[in-house]
């Protein structure tokens, strides 16, 4: 009884988890069930026979955030059905439109069901003549009639095998024609793509926004050197390396030719060229780390040329350095991680 209880309840606990609804915020109630039935109306592209609310795969989950977006920009149920369509093909609808492609989809069952009927009927009258037929009184007669009997059974075996046979063939053919997981690899992949490039400009507009800040507070104290620093740093993230050398300039006229500006200026000349090491930004390096040898910008950038050309014993070494600075602009968890990578890429070089 405890076990049936338990089962009872693990299903119950299926079925709950299987309606369960993303904490959304719709703008209205009308929102929310419009898009809830929208996403019970379309299959997990994933899944065998679940829709989008039933199903906690990864890609139902992101495919229901997308479908509740949808709802909330105002588009109507063919416009988001559309989409997804387009993405994954006919599979992903419930009720796909009725096609030479999906022919089958909707004839099928009927078929089976027509098929199922003429088998049923077929076997009534089959039993009604063995009821009707007058019963043997001696052996000889039996033995007679038993090759009679068993004669119609045979090709009538035969021919409920082939049946099944075509039934089980044909629908697993057309599902095998089907291009349902390359339309799924596809729609993923695009699915990732968008996915990338929403992180990328929500990035972008995070640096634009500290680039924004940096800026105001410069305009209120322009001889922050600090922040002149700052700036050229959020625009070396951007990839604007000619406004970082520009930013850097100008901290380097309120204090001089500090060795961390001359190793910020040698990076940012470093990325400018593409990753190569230009003589300016070689002399800058030389010069900064004369005047500073635990300078933290130019040992970096030593680490990142001797890892370029796989000299990962070199390389530790600089990052060995940073450390030891005992600087505290100096990230200590990724340096380490980083020379765990080295020592790892050591070994493999070794081997």
């Amino acid at each position: 009884m405890r076990t049936f209880l338990t089962a009872l309840l693990f299903c119950f606990s299926l079925f709950a988890q299987a309606e369960m609804v993303d904490t959304y915020q719709f703008k209205t109630s009308a929102d929310r069930t419009r898009a809830v039935e929208l996403a019970k109306s379309l299959r997990c592209p994933q899944c065998q026979n679940q829709n989008l609310v039933e199903s906690n795969s990864p890609i139902a989950y992101d495919l229901r955030i997308e479908v509740y977006n949808m709802v909330n920009e105002g588009k109507t149920n063919q416009q988001i059905i559309d989409t997804m369509t387009a993405r994954f093909g006919d599979f992903v609808n419930y009720k796909p439109p009725f096609q030479w492609n999906t022919a089958l989809l909707w004839l099928l069952p009927i078929g089976l069901f027509l098929l199922a009927a003429g088998l049923v009927w077929s076997s009534q009258q089959k039993t009604a003549q063995l009821k009707g037929r007058p019963p043997s009184s001696a052996l000889n007669s039996v033995e007679q009639n038993e090759p009679d009997t068993l004669a119609p059974q045979k090709p009538n075996g035969k021919i409920i095998l082939s049946i099944l046979a075509l039934v089980i063939a044909i629908p697993l053919g057309y599902y095998l024609s089907l291009d349902r997981f390359s339309r799924l690899q596809a729609g993923e992949q695009a699915m990732i793509a968008q996915h990338n490039k929403q992180i990328e400009m929500a990035d972008f507009h995070k640096r634009e926004d500290m680039v924004t800040k940096i800026q105001d507070k410069l305009r209120t104290d322009p001889n922050n050197t600090e922040a002149w620093i700052q700036l050229g740093e959020a625009y070396v993230q951007n990839n604007e390396f000619d406004y970082a050398l520009i930013a850097y300039a100008n901290a380097e006229k309120l204090v001089g030719s500090q060795p961390h500006i001359l190793g910020l200026k040698a990076t940012a000349l470093y990325y400018q060229a593409g990753q190569q090491l230009t003589p300016e930004a070689k002399q800058l390096l030389n010069q900064a780390l004369s005047q500073d040898p635990k300078e933290i910008a130019s040992l970096s950038l030593l680490a990142t040329l001797a890892l370029e050309v796989r000299d990962y014993t070199q390389a530790k070494d600089y990052l060995q350095q940073l450390l030891d600075s005992g600087n505290a602009a100096v990230d200590r968890r990724m340096v380490i991680q980083r020379m765990k990578m080295l020592e790892f890429l050591d070994r493999g070089q070794a081997q």
